[in-house]
């Protein structure tokens, strides 16, 4: 286990990052053809630094993504902008994809401001509004029927020889091959509460373990389906942000929605309709429901693990108290359930 730095520390190193990505994001402009003098904003900076790109004679404007460093292959990246696509292509409304000026979908680009070089990828921007901004039963009932159009699609789809993504399975949820870092090292946690964690998390492994892995459960999917990631535009639903696209559980897609509503009474409403919305375009047997909570349980854990390992970033700074105080609601629930607590 680490000490985490003091505030004060994350401050500047927040500072300094987002100084550094500004400046690759500048050099990165005409390795996608875009003009020097175009306007970038940064947006948002939570797993990748995520600028808006202006520049005159373009349609629209584009979203460039400064890539965390270590956290996706170049090939990873390439993989998820292959599928985005395809699903376009099909007829689930994504982002378009703008190639680099070499034809490549991405740029490996350097600046004096950073050590090293960082990966770069465009798309276009949507100027939808975010599903988040709504709370209502037809909202989720939307997020469900589009969870279950691109798993649908996964099912189907013939991806490249070369695809790799992520899989989020035991090991890549739970543990020290966490693929967001293991929830022990998050130094907050506190020794007593640990050792809690610890205890759930044997019971998520042995429950997700007899689960299983079938098809008609495990699979292709966005695997970060949270209403800020469905954007509505002219009536019409857009997907972004599939940084975290791989292979996992199906319900998985559910599970991080009910995650930051652990303990809310409108958790019940929500599942509801999203099951619903899943259910008017793919089946979903009631007995695979059961899971869920186990799989939210799992979700919590993986968040412990990112609010340590993106310990310098201002959303981790906010939220990992919340996800803490969420996590040990539910790990009580689930080893009273199991009569281990």
């Amino acid at each position: 286990m680490s000490e985490d730095p003091s505030e004060q520390d994350l401050a500047d190193d927040v500072a300094r990052a987002t100084a550094g990505l500004t400046a690759v994001a500048r050099a990165a402009l005409p390795r996608f053809d875009f003009p020097s003098d175009a306007t970038i904003q940064l947006v948002h900076y939570r797993e990748n630094a995520v600028f808006r790109v202006d520049a005159n004679g373009e349609p629209h404007p584009w979203v460039m993504r400064v890539h965390r460093r270590g956290y996706r292959t170049p090939d990873e990246i390439r993989s998820e902008l292959a599928w985005t696509e395809a699903l376009r292509s099909a007829g689930v409304r994504t982002a378009n994809v703008r190639p680099a000026a070499d034809g490549d979908t991405l740029a490996v680009v350097t600046a004096a401001a950073l050590a090293d070089p960082r990966v770069v990828s465009v798309i276009g921007w949507i100027d939808g509004v975010p599903l988040a901004e709504d709370d209502s039963s037809a909202a989720y009932r939307l997020v469900g029927e589009t969870s279950a159009l691109i798993q649908r699609h996964g099912r189907a789809w013939r991806p490249p020889a070369w695809f790799t993504r992520p899989t989020w399975d035991l090991d890549g949820l739970v543990g020290p091959r966490s693929l967001w870092g293991d929830y022990a090292d998050l130094a907050k946690l506190g020794d007593e509460r640990r050792r809690m964690m610890d205890r759930v998390a044997a019971f998520v492994r042995r429950q997700l373990d007899a689960f299983g892995r079938g098809d008609d459960r495990f699979g292709l999917t966005h695997a970060d389906l949270m209403p800020d990631n469905v954007l509505v535009e002219n009536g019409r639903p857009y997907v972004i942000d599939f940084d975290d696209c791989g292979y996992g559980w199906h319900l998985y897609d559910l599970a991080t929605l009910l995650a930051i509503r652990t303990g809310d009474p409108e958790a019940a409403r929500v599942r509801e309709a999203w099951v619903d919305g899943y259910r008017s375009v793919s089946p979903l047997p009631d007995e695979h429901l059961q899971i869920l909570d186990v799989l939210v349980m799992a979700r919590l854990l993986l968040g412990l693990g990112w609010m340590h390992t993106r310990r310098e970033t201002p959303l981790a700074q906010a939220l990992t108290d919340t996800v803490i105080e969420l996590a040990c609601f539910q790990a009580e629930s689930l080893l009273q359930r199991d009569g281990t607590s």
